[in-house]
């Protein structure tokens, strides 16, 4: 049986062919912008996350500022209001990389932010594979923050543990990539807030070009589309379900109703928040008539454990800033 990988390229070449309106990609490239602060009080680390892995790193992140002195708020940008954002003098945005680019609600919620002229800001996403187009999607989160006035300070993308959920969860690249993070993960999260803050320092914005490539134009397809007509069954098992409610507080768009065992397919859309949080695997989904477990399900069957930095032993930062 094909892996879902293999089923939207498939799929994506079939639309291709048939001739489906798309749009062409967003690309995005330095914009000539004044870093009007140059010493930080304050900071804010946004992110969206679905594993836990983009929160991880925005810990750190939080962890290594303030050794430098500065106030950070840590908080999920689904529970945050943006018209806050003017309150802080650094802010640096974090995502996980999904359909070759940031999720269609992250994109969303930095299209419409209040102007913040000259502050520093910086991106940061999380990815599962070396052919996630990571590299574009921070010059489009990049993009949408400049449209707001902020000044570039730098961007990173750090590899983790693939929780795109398969079948078996056994492709080469999942085996590949299941001792991440490590320590060479957090000594990459080190340097990249040490250059962010070096840039500040200088008052120098950096610059950044999206590249041409095929993964640029995959996600241009319909692959949302795709994947949901694949999804033969998504529902609630009754019986599993505990009311915990991990599911309702990881869905972007309100989709998933535990207590009547309901999903919205039309608001749906398939970024496996659901199946890959619940704790005891009471999400029910069908790709292609075979049944997909989570993420936390996933990691008890082959008995992972996800490292944590060593400064979360004395610095274990909370979600602050929400609104």
């Amino acid at each position: 049986m094909d892996t879902r990988r293999d089923f939207i390229r498939k799929s994506a070449i079939l639309c291709a062919a048939a001739g489906l309106p798309l749009a062409l990609p967003s690309g995005g490239h330095a914009a000539v912008r004044e870093m009007k602060i140059r010493d930080p009080k304050n900071a804010l680390i946004l992110y969206y996350t679905q594993t836990g892995m983009t929160r991880r790193y925005g810990g750190l992140i939080a962890c290594l500022l303030k050794e430098n002195g500065l106030a950070v708020n840590l908080a999920d940008m689904r529970h945050f209001d943006k018209n806050a954002l003017t309150d802080y003098d650094l802010i640096l945005v974090g995502s996980p990389v999904f359909y070759y680019d940031i999720p269609s609600n992250v994109s969303d919620w930095l299209s419409f932010l209040p102007s913040i002229p000259g502050v520093p800001v910086a991106a940061f996403v999380s990815f599962g594979g070396p052919e996630g187009n990571q590299h574009n999607a921070l010059c489009h989160a990049l993009r949408l923050l400049e449209n707001a006035g902020g000044a570039t300070a730098g961007m990173d993308a750090f590899r983790s543990v693939p929780g795109y959920p398969t079948p078996d969860w056994d492709s080469a690249n999942q085996r590949s990539g299941e001792h991440l993070p490590d320590e060479h993960t957090f000594e990459q999260v080190r340097a990249f807030t040490g250059r962010v803050l070096a840039q500040v320092g200088r008052g120098e914005s950096v610059g950044y070009e999206a590249q041409i490539a095929l993964r640029e134009f995959l996600r241009i397809l319909p692959l949302v589309w795709l994947n949901k007509k694949a999804i033969s069954k998504h529902t609630v098992d009754g019986d599993k379900c505990i009311l915990c409610r991990a599911c309702v507080k990881t869905c972007p768009t309100g989709a998933i109703h535990p207590d009547r065992q309901f999903v919205d397919r039309e608001k749906c859309i398939a970024c496996f928040g659901c199946l890959n949080n619940c704790p005891v695997d009471a999400v029910v989904m069908e790709y292609r008539g075979k049944r997909l477990y989570g993420f936390p399900e996933y990691l008890r069957r082959r008995k992972i454990a996800i490292a944590e930095p060593p400064e979360f032993q004395t610095c274990r930062p909370e979600d602050t800033g929400e609104v």
